[in-house]
């Protein structure tokens, strides 16, 4: 493989906007109506925190420790590292307080007009298969795309805008049923305030938690990435594309809110379970398709930034530099470091890899020299005590 000479002054263009930008009004929109939607959240959950406030304490509790894991399911496969932490702050907190504090009213409007315009009882059966989709993910998205106005140039890959995306999804999935956990309890006799919450982080954390929102605003994501980052396309095509996977994620939502196939079923909870697995398995698997489509773009995007700036092979080795691109390659390097020389040695790769990337993110974006030493150091220094660990064993 040959390696390309260094330039220290690149002719690749260098040079991303931060994600704080007072001067940008499409920042402050943002802002705005994320503390819009925080005041509106605080008031909704006032009368629950009044009542049951266990129920409060407990999915709060609950329902952060299951933000973290999704979290921490997003860092293991090195997709945190995509943006800054006020990117999937702000992103998150679109999802879970301004797209909420929109969608409540906006779905209540929807299916009183589907009530007025069909049937009462069309829409207590279809009112949800409608709105849900046609509000929230356009509301999702549009968190999406105000993020994208704030820092238009942090977004050069697919999966970039998959992220945020993701983000926002899950934001307003754990808002929105924090928010069922609490009207559960309210229905609840008052000495059951455990059992809600149980029974919320059940139903709508496990049975439906991969397949929910986070999934949805994800497939429609993959419409906007397209659109920004095919400019040689025709306009035509590249809306056709957006409104395509806008569509798609859609489809996925109205048939997950709506009674189709029920009827088949009783209301036990082996039913309930296949009844959300042939409803949600063919969003995993869309949610899946444009995960693997945007890390295979976001691969080859990192082996051309490693090639152009970080071409020393003492920096990342050439085993590495193939496995860049491919996130479950480079978990297995590390589960097998771990197994042949210890959880040490383990952590130590773990950090090397992350250092890897953030070098090449921040060579990108500024250029080599001052500003990435200390990566640079870094991977030295891990590289030693990693060399020294398993030359000892």
């Amino acid at each position: 493989m040959s390696v390309p000479s260094f330039d220290p002054q690149p002719a690749w263009p260098v040079g991303t906007d931060s994600f704080l930008q007072p001067r940008r009004a499409a920042f402050w929109a943002l802002s705005v109506l994320i503390l819009n939607g925080l005041f509106y959240t605080a008031r909704t959950f006032s009368l629950g925190l009044a009542v049951v406030p266990l129920t409060v304490g407990l999915g709060l509790l609950a329902w952060g420790g299951y933000t973290l894991l999704f979290v921490q399911l997003l860092r293991r496969f090195e997709l945190l590292e995509q943006h800054p932490p006020e990117a999937f702050v702000l992103t998150f907190g679109w999802g879970g307080l301004g797209a909420v504090y929109f969608a409540a009213p906006a779905n209540a409007a929807f299916q009183s007009l589907c009530s007025k315009l069909v049937s009462p009882e069309f829409a207590a059966a279809w009112g949800p298969a409608l709105a849900g989709p046609s509000t929230e993910e356009f509301l999702k998205l549009a968190g999406v795309w105000l993020l994208i106005l704030v820092a238009r140039n942090q977004f050069q890959t697919h999966l970039s805008v998959l992220v945020v995306g993701a983000m926002a999804g899950l934001g307003f999935q754990v808002v929105e049923n924090l928010s069922y956990t609490v009207s559960a309890a309210l229905r609840f006799p008052l000495e059951a305030q455990v059992a809600p919450v149980l029974l919320n982080l059940l139903v709508r954390g496990v049975l439906a938690g991969l397949w929910s929102h986070a999934a949805f605003t994800t497939i429609a994501s993959y419409g906007i990435a397209w659109y920004l980052l095919h400019p040689q396309r025709c306009l035509a095509r590249r809306l056709a594309v957006a409104v395509a996977f806008f569509a798609l994620a859609w489809a996925l939502h109205f048939v997950w809110n709506s009674p189709l196939l029920e009827q088949m079923l009783d209301d036990g909870y082996a039913s309930v379970a296949l009844l959300s697995l042939a409803k949600g398995l063919p969003v995993v698997l869309a949610a899946a398709l444009v995960w693997r489509i945007a890390a295979d773009e976001n691969g080859a995007y990192l082996h051309a930034l490693a090639a152009y700036f970080v071409p020393e092979r003492e920096l990342i080795r050439d085993d590495e530099w193939r496995r860049l691109g491919a996130p479950l390659l480079r978990i297995q390097a590390r589960h097998d470091v771990r197994r042949r020389y210890g959880r040490r040695a383990g952590r130590l790769k773990d950090r090397l890899q992350r250092e890897q990337l953030r070098l090449i993110r921040k060579a990108a974006t500024y250029g080599r020299g001052a500003q990435t030493a200390a990566h640079e150091d870094a991977i030295r220094r891990l590289r030693r005590a990693l060399d020294t660990l398993t030359a000892g064993s």
